[in-house]
């Protein structure tokens, strides 16, 4: 009963948000950039309760590249880019901000997790021109399967499976499987196996 319950909540939740979809698909064909997936992304993540849960769960399936059906996507949490990749069973906890990357499977993301697109986001490098006109690049960061990344940590480089990455702890070095991180910057504090 209570799976069948969770179904029919989906597939109300997903008829709730195609208006948004539609929208969000129809400007992107306009604007030809991402501002529209952007602004539709803030939209759902207003959306308070389990409610809110299967509102964004049901947009991030419709439009990004994989978003498992059993995933948890907590309030405030917002998802930039439109090429993010979502396992299955991933939790991502309230107010959290996704940047390019690929979430596999058996994540969990605490409260306030910032996924950042690598370390090269802007350029710097010249003193006459403004950071934000310098442009930059986005790295795709791959959050290893069955990791757990904690309240309030910061990730700037991919995390390999089976890896915790204490609360706090700003990830600017790739993190090898089965690992423990801890502090600014994340350091390695021993190995899970």
């Amino acid at each position: 009963m209570k799976a069948s319950l969770k179904i029919a909540a989906g597939w109300l939740c997903r008829l709730l948000v195609l208006p948004l979809f539609l929208l969000t698909r129809f400007l992107e064909i306009f604007l030809k950039t991402d501002q529209p997936f952007q602004m539709a992304s803030h939209a759902v993540s207003q959306v308070p309760g389990f409610v809110g849960n299967y509102f964004r769960k049901e947009f991030y399936r419709m439009t990004l590249p994989r978003c498992g059906n059993d995933v948890c996507i907590e309030f405030g949490t917002i998802i930039h880019q439109p090429t993010v990749e979502i396992g299955r069973r991933v939790y991502i906890g309230p107010r959290c901000s996704i940047g390019e990357c690929t979430i596999e499977d058996d994540v969990l993301l605490g409260s306030n997790v910032d996924i950042i697109s690598g370390r090269q986001q802007h350029c710097a490098d010249d003193l006459e021109v403004p950071i934000r006109e310098q442009g930059g690049r986005l790295e795709k960061i791959v959050i290893g399967k069955d990791s757990w990344l904690g309240n309030s940590s910061v990730v700037m480089a991919n995390v390999g499976e089976k890896s915790i990455v204490a609360a706090g702890s700003v990830v600017v070095r790739d993190v090898e499987p089965y690992s423990i991180v801890a502090g600014n910057p994340g350091k390695l504090i021993r190995k899970r196996k």
